[in-house]
C-alpha cells in the first residue's frame, strides 16, 4: 500500500538532506566556520632541531584549526577561518609562536617569536597581547595581514641580529620560506643562532635580544590603521611544505 503521496515523499527527502548536512558539520572538530571554506596553513615548526609530533593550534579571526607536526616538523592545517591567525607549536617543554596572515606557508620558530616581539612594539603592546588580540583586535588583524608591513618587519628583525651577534641570516623571509631541518638554509640559521646564544633550545630568544626586538619596533610604531608608510595588503605565504 502506498503511505505517501509525492509532495509528503519530497518533504522527507529535503529533511533527510538537511539532518546529513548538519551533522557533517557538528563532525567538523576543531575546523570551525570562517568565510575562506577549505583553505590550507601549512609550514615548518623548528628551534634548530624539528619539533617533531607538536601539537600545532591556530586561532583566527574567525575560525580556529589544529595539526600534528611530522618527524620534520612540517604541519598543515585545512580549515574553514578568516585570516590572520595566531599559531603555536608545544611539544614536550617547548611552545614558540607564530602567526598566519591567510593561506599558505607560515613557519613556527624562534626567529617568528622574534617577529611578533618585535611587532608588539611597533603596535604598542607585548607579544602576548598581540597573539591574544589577534582573533578580536582591528588594527592587529590589519597590520598582520599587511605584507609589506610584515616584510619590514622580518627586515628589522634580521638586521638585528646581524648588529647584535655579526650573524647575516640566509633569508630575510623567515616567516614563509619553504625549509626542512637537518638542511642549509633557513634551517642552518636556527642552527647558527643557537650556538651563538642568541636562542635557546627550548626556542625562546635570548632575553637580550628578545627585549631589544620590542625596542626597536617602539622606535617604528605603527598608526591606528597600521599602515604608516606602509602599503598593499597582505597575501598568501610560499608554497606549503608537505606534512602528514
Amino acid at each position: 500500500m502506498n503511505l505517501f503521496n509525492g509532495a509528503t515523499l519530497r518533504a522527507l527527502q529535503y529533511g533527510s538532506m538537511v539532518f546529513a548536512a548538519s551533522a557533517l558539520v557538528a563532525c567538523g572538530g576543531a575546523n570551525d566556520s570562517g568565510s575562506s571554506p577549505g583553505a590550507t596553513v601549512s609550514g615548518t615548526a623548528a628551534v634548530g632541531a624539528a619539533l617533531a609530533n607538536a601539537n600545532v593550534t591556530l586561532t583566527c579571526k574567525n575560525g580556529s584549526g589544529s595539526a600534528t607536526s611530522d618527524s620534520k616538523g612540517a604541519y598543515k592545517a585545512t580549515f574553514n577561518f578568516d585570516g590572520p591567525c595566531a599559531v603555536t607549536a608545544t611539544g614536550g617543554s617547548v611552545s614558540i609562536h607564530s602567526f598566519a596572515a591567510g593561506s599558505g606557508t607560515y613557519n613556527v620558530t624562534p626567529l617568528t617569536e622574534l617577529l611578533l616581539s618585535y611587532l608588539a612594539g611597533q603596535l604598542g603592546t607585548t607579544e602576548s597581547g598581540l597573539l591574544a588580540g589577534i582573533a578580536s583586535n582591528a588594527t592587529y588583524q590589519n597590520a598582520l595581514a599587511n605584507s609589506t608591513v610584515i616584510a619590514n618587519a622580518e627586515a628589522a628583525v634580521v638586521k638585528l641580529i646581524k648588529d647584535t651577534y655579526g650573524i647575516t641570516l640566509s633569508t630575510t623571509s623567515f616567516l614563509t620560506v619553504s625549509f626542512t631541518p637537518g638542511t642549509a638554509g633557513a634551517d642552518a640559521d636556527l642552527d647558527t643562532l643557537l650556538k651563538a646564544g642568541a636562542i635557546s633550545s627550548d626556542g625562546q630568544p635570548a632575553a637580550a635580544l628578545a627585549a631589544a626586538a620590542v625596542a626597536a619596533g617602539q622606535e617604528a610604531p605603527l598608526g591606528s590603521g597600521s599602515s604608516g608608510s606602509t602599503g598593499g595588503t597582505g597575501g598568501s605565504g610560499g608554497t606549503g611544505t608537505s606534512a602528514k
